[in-house]
């Protein structure tokens, strides 16, 4: 009986050559995946690092060839140019904050009762609102920012920060995502509220917006850093050095001719890419929640 015993090793291929191939197969297509990420991410993190290298040395060194990674002796009065320069940075920064919070903040209000709404009430011409809601995603900020200019004009808010607050404390894609992580909420769960005699708005309140706060947080964070960026529509409304957000004051270091300091515009993009990097890499996972959970995976 022995001699028709096989080894095990030999029959489970694990430490021969069977087994090798095996293992050799299953991590070729993981290595290639992994280099394949690796150099995307190095072409990504690389204009970065280009940026803050640059802030750090001077501005005559800003395009040497090949580039210098690691500034030697690196410096920091880039830093100190940029704040006290003639662009009054601090207070575009404090004005991007505050446009970035309220529109924020009135997403975060506005675009939930808008989401339940249209998951779980019914009503008349819910879903072709909605279609309408969809549409609206499809048209650019260029088609309606004349209709829109001439309206702000009309009511005095050129040059104030409402007229970029007001139109954006609720958004298309706000209510759709708000209405997505809604519709994922089980029916039978909102319906023991009205059991227990909860009307609408009260169900709405206790039950559904507790559960919705990993989307409430992306909501937040992706409105935040749209606000935070834009370009267009602040430079249409705002036209005054002291009104003017971060990206708007980026701009204007450039100076006339473009002829500003390099290196003390790179210094200024790196304090204004900073409240945003911080701001996503702190609530990275509760955007990612609300991804999955609100049918937006790809």
């Amino acid at each position: 009986m022995s001699e028709l015993t096989a080894p095990t090793g030999a029959m489970a291929g694990g430490s021969g050559p069977v087994g090798l191939g095996t293992r050799v197969r299953r991590s070729l297509p993981t290595a290639i995946a992994v280099t394949i990420l690796v150099a995307g991410a190095i072409g990504m993190v690389a204009p970065f690092l280009w940026m803050l290298a640059t802030s750090m040395r001077p501005a005559t060194q800003a395009f040497d060839l090949p580039p210098s990674w690691l500034p030697w002796p690196a410096r920091i009065d880039n830093f100190e140019a940029a704040v006290t320069g003639p662009v009054p940075l601090p207070r575009n920064m404090f004005n991007s904050a505050v446009i970035a919070i309220a529109i924020a903040l009135g997403q975060i209000i506005t675009c939930p009762l808008a989401g339940y709404a249209f998951a779980k009430l019914r009503f008349p011409g819910r879903n072709a609102l909605f279609l309408i809601l969809l549409t609206s995603l499809m048209v650019p900020i260029h088609v309606t920012i004349i209709p829109l200019f001439v309206l702000m004009r009309n009511i005095g808010l050129v040059n104030n920060p409402l007229a970029l607050i007001l139109p954006g404390i609720t958004g298309a894609f706000g209510v759709f995502l708000m209405r997505q992580f809604f519709l994922s909420l089980p029916r039978e769960l909102l319906e023991a509220g009205r059991i227990d005699g909860a009307g609408a708005f009260t169900t709405y309140r206790a039950i559904a917006l507790p559960l919705a706060k990993p989307a409430l947080t992306a909501l937040g964070i992706i409105s935040f850093l749209g606000a935070w960026n834009a370009y267009f529509v602040p430079l249409i409304f705002l036209n005054n050095v002291n009104t003017a957000t971060m990206p708007i004051a980026l701009v204007l270091m450039l100076g006339p001719n473009r002829s500003g300091n390099v290196a003390e515009i790179m210094a200024a993009t790196t304090i204004a890419i900073l409240p945003a990097l911080i701001v996503f890499l702190v609530a990275q996972r509760w955007i990612v929640a609300s991804m999955t959970s609100s049918g937006l995976k790809g």
